[in-house]
């Protein structure tokens, strides 16, 4: 089987040669590759390089487009550091608050070069490995965008206090976050993978998730035409996984780290994919026999559940991180399967 071939078995619940197994390696494609990262989160050419490294070196099932929201941000104004070990942030916002926000034109998803450079990315990913390899477009919902655009604390006092501004704020980036997923859908992503942080009780509170969070995650993935799959981004997802079900087009989960993904089937059902739980920038702390055993007893849990895909589901796995650990990862999937690595 390929890769491809893998993951839709996931899909509909069917055994496969092994399990299918993706690695959140946007970063450290430019270890591999030797880019400096001021060309990697910069050069399309250079980052799909990278994913093209990772895919050579390590075999995962799925690739990723680069998970840049500074970029996003600095597409409405706001200004990027300079990346140095990690993806860039942002340095200053384009605006103080979400009423000064709505003033801000929406950037155009076909001429604005930040946006370009996710799209180039895909569609480069895309043309490689058509038919072979799903591409996965990493996207910040709508409401995970005013955080590089104003600031999370601005955002959050919209939110709390100002939310005639905030729901007009939702209101204006939705459009433009379906555009922009539209868009990658159009160049060759399979999926798109999205955060949701600020619909989440654990960042908001409950009233706040309920009318602003389920709501606004409802509109926006409506209007997408394909599959989404839905990263708890940092949040514990599985306490509030109940307030995530059934959403439109969402064809998967992302566990964070050590949560349980027995306990979340159990709530899921059968259906939708479930991804995780490696702690992708833990993993350099561990030696490459316990990164093999801590895969082997996840694969060993979940070997009846046709629908998981083992994943490294935290932030970027970091530059420093031994080649060793995550080959580890690799030959774990394929003892599980019986298949040469």
């Amino acid at each position: 089987m390929n890769s491809l071939e893998r993951v839709l078995a996931a899909l509909q619940g069917q055994p496969a040669d092994r399990p299918a197994f993706l690695l959140n390696a946007g970063l450290y494609g430019a270890r591999l590759t030797g880019a400096p990262l001021a060309e990697h989160y910069r050069d399309p050419r250079r980052f799909a390089e990278g994913q093209m490294a990772i895919r050579e070196t390590f075999s995962p099932d799925l690739l990723i487009s680069p998970f840049m929201l500074a970029g996003v941000g600095a597409a409405f104004g706001s200004r990027m550091s300079e990346p140095r070990r990690n993806p860039p942030n942002v340095a200053a916002f384009a605006a103080p608050s979400a009423e000064a926000a709505l003033a801000l034109p929406l950037p155009d998803v076909d001429s604005h070069p930040q946006l370009l450079y996710l799209r180039e990315s895909v569609r480069i990913l895309a043309r490689t490995y058509a038919g072979t390899v799903p591409i996965i477009g990493l996207l910040a919902s709508p409401l995970d965008l005013p955080p590089v655009i104003i600031g999370l604390e601005a955002w959050l006092d919209a939110l709390l206090f100002q939310p005639d501004a905030a729901r007009a704020l939702l209101d204006r980036l939705t459009p433009f976050f379906v555009a922009l997923g539209r868009a990658l859908l159009a160049d060759g992503a399979t999926a798109l993978a999205i955060t949701a942080n600020l619909a989440s009780p654990f960042m908001v509170p409950e009233a706040i998730a309920r009318e602003f969070g389920r709501p606004g995650l409802e509109r926006a993935l409506a209007d997408l035409p394909g599959p989404v799959i839905l990263h708890h981004g940092g949040c514990p997802l599985l306490p509030h996984l109940t307030g995530f079900l059934a959403l439109p087009n969402t064809a998967g989960y992302v566990l964070a780290p050590g949560e349980d993904p027995a306990q979340a089937r159990e709530i899921l059902g059968a259906g939708p994919l479930l991804l995780g739980n490696l702690d992708g920038p833990g993993l350099g702390d561990l030696t490459p026999e316990a990164v093999g055993e801590r895969c082997d007893h996840v694969l060993a849990q979940r070997g009846a559940d046709h629908q998981f895909i083992l994943a490294t589901s935290d932030a970027d796995i970091p530059l420093d991180t031994p080649p060793e650990c995550l080959q580890a990862i690799t030959e774990a999937v394929c003892r599980a399967g019986r298949v040469p690595i």
